[in-house]
């Protein structure tokens, strides 16, 4: 039997863990929905921010996460991201997961398979999907640019 080293536990080189995956996409998308709307990059943070704290706020965020979640994840010199676009459940989506919640539950009584017991949907609650794809890096235009002469 080995011994346990100590100390803090090394993390998995180039991995993330799935609550780091899903607040990415809500800031990410928070940011770029700011963004398109003309406002500049510190506002659009600041946006963000207020956003998730409203939306989500048990999630930890802060403008200084904003800002270090988009310079890991968008970097200037990067031409391919992760785009993240948010769009809210219809009721197609939510018949779909309904029906595959059934069939995992008609699964376990069958196969007598003992699965974690699975979350709680509360279907009053707002809920949101995100389909996330590679797209080419956004070019926001600075406000204050000095016109190129002709």
């Amino acid at each position: 039997m080995e011994k346990r080293r100590r100390g803090r536990p090394k993390k998995k080189e180039g991995s993330i863990e799935p609550w780091q995956f899903g607040r990415l996409a809500k800031v990410t998308s928070a940011y770029d929905e700011a963004r398109k709307r003309g406002e500049k990059h510190s506002v659009a943070v600041r946006e963000t921010v207020d956003s998730l704290r409203l939306g989500s706020p048990e999630m930890p965020i802060s403008e200084a996460e904003v800002r270090r979640i988009l310079s890991t994840y968008r970097p200037r010199e990067s031409k391919t991201i992760l785009l993240f676009e948010r769009s809210v459940r219809s009721e197609a989506d939510i018949q779909k997961y309904r029906l595959i919640r059934e069939q995992i539950a008609a699964l376990q009584e069958k196969k007598g398979i003992t699965l974690p017991p699975l979350p709680v949907y509360d279907e009053t609650r707002h809920s949101e999907k995100f389909t996330f794809r590679y797209a080419a890096r956004p070019v926001y235009p600075r406000h204050n640019r000095k016109a190129p002469k002709e």
